[in-house]
C-alpha cells in the first residue's frame, strides 16, 4: 500500500477489509503514521462528544425533505452555484437563438427560397393595393431588397439578440410561480 491507497482508506473510514495493508504501510511511513493518529484522536474526541438525538428527530427531519422535494421539484441545483455561462445557457432566449442560427446555417437554401417565395408573395399586387389603401397615397412598398438571401440572413441574425433579450423578459416576467404567490399575499 502506498500513502495515496492509505490516505482513501482514511477517507473510507478505516474498513477492516485494508486494515492490515494500512497499518503494515502506517508502519513504515511517519507521515500516515501521524495521519492515523490523527484520525484515531478524532474518532475518540468524536465519541466523547456524541449526544443522541432528541426522540423523533430523523423523522421530522426526513419529514421536512419530503416536503421540500414536493414543494419545488426542480430545486436540485442551486442557480447561484453555477457558472454564468450555464445560467445564460439555460435562458430559453439562448435556446431560442442557437436553434434560430442552426437553422439559418443547416437550412440556408430552404430558407432563402422561403424568403424569397415569402416576399414575392408580400410585393404582390393585391398586398401592395391593399398596403396602399391603408397607407398613403404616395407609399410605395419595395421590398425586394429584403427578398435578398444574404439581406434575410444578415436581419435575422441581427434579430437574434432582441430575440434573447424578449425571452429573457418574458422569462423573468413570468417568474417562479411560487414567488408570485408570495408576493401576492
Amino acid at each position: 500500500m502506498d500513502c495515496e491507497h492509505f490516505e482513501r482508506w482514511l477517507d473510507d473510514g478505516l474498513p477492516e477489509m485494508a486494515g492490515i495493508g494500512a497499518h503494515g504501510h502506517a508502519a513504515s511511513c511517519a507521515r500516515c503514521a501521524a495521519a492515523l493518529a490523527a484520525a484515531r484522536a478524532l474518532d475518540a474526541a468524536l465519541e466523547r462528544c456524541a449526544a443522541t438525538a432528541p426522540a423523533g428527530f430523523a423523522e421530522r427531519v426526513m419529514e421536512r425533505v419530503a416536503r421540500a422535494r414536493v414543494a419545488r421539484p426542480l430545486a436540485w441545483i442551486e442557480p447561484d452555484a453555477l457558472p454564468w455561462w450555464v445560467r445564460a445557457a439555460a435562458e430559453p432566449a439562448t435556446a431560442l437563438s442557437l436553434v434560430l442560427a442552426a437553422l439559418v446555417l443547416w437550412q440556408y437554401a430552404t430558407l432563402a427560397r422561403f424568403t424569397v417565395a415569402a416576399f414575392q408573395a408580400l410585393a404582390s399586387p393585391a398586398v401592395v393595393a391593399f398596403v396602399r389603401q391603408l397607407a398613403a397615397p404616395r407609399l410605395t412598398l419595395d421590398l425586394s431588397m429584403i427578398s435578398d438571401p444574404f439581406v434575410f440572413a444578415g436581419l435575422v441574425l441581427a434579430g437574434l439578440p432582441f430575440a434573447w433579450w424578449a425571452g429573457l423578459v418574458v422569462y423573468h416576467w413570468s417568474g417562479d410561480p411560487q414567488t408570485l404567490r408570495a408576493a401576492r399575499r
